[in-house]
């Protein structure tokens, strides 16, 4: 399976368990109410935002700078709690290729993420002000 087909697979599964648990939540009560408010609001932005991917490339293409940061939280979601079925050996294998393969992914989108907000941040300041401060306590 290609990361862009594990990508699309895991938006699809994570659409799927989220209206799961919506339905899922019948209580009445103000935590129920809110609990459902939440996955409603969630459903209602990944209807939005998933659309738009078509691939790992996409990701950086399509979305602005909160849907990309809400899509990988909702990947890393996903991970944590993945569930690798131990009961066919085949599965199994499966299973782990995937979870691994989803490691990596998210790995590199944090790390592509880093390189981006260091490199923003250098540009933003180039040091001087720490230097002119580094000078100015010296003098005191």
């Amino acid at each position: 399976m290609t990361d862009d087909e594990l990508l699309i697979e895991s938006l699809s599964i994570i659409q799927k368990q989220i209206k799961e648990e919506l339905d899922a939540e019948k209580g009445e009560s103000e935590a129920s109410k809110e609990i459902r408010q939440d996955y409603e609001e969630v459903l209602e932005l990944l209807g939005y935002i998933v659309p738009k991917i078509k691939g790992i490339d996409s990701l950086y293409e399509e979305l602005d700078e909160d849907e990309f940061a809400f899509i990988a939280e909702c990947l890393e979601n996903y991970q944590d709690n993945f569930v690798i079925d131990g009961r066919n050996p085949q599965k199994l294998k499966e299973d782990e290729e995937k979870y691994s393969q989803l490691s990596d992914i998210l790995f590199e989108l944090y790390d592509d993420d880093d390189e981006e907000d260091d490199g923003e941040d250098y540009e933003e300041s180039d040091g001087d002000e720490d230097i002119e401060a580094g000078l100015e306590e010296d003098g005191k």
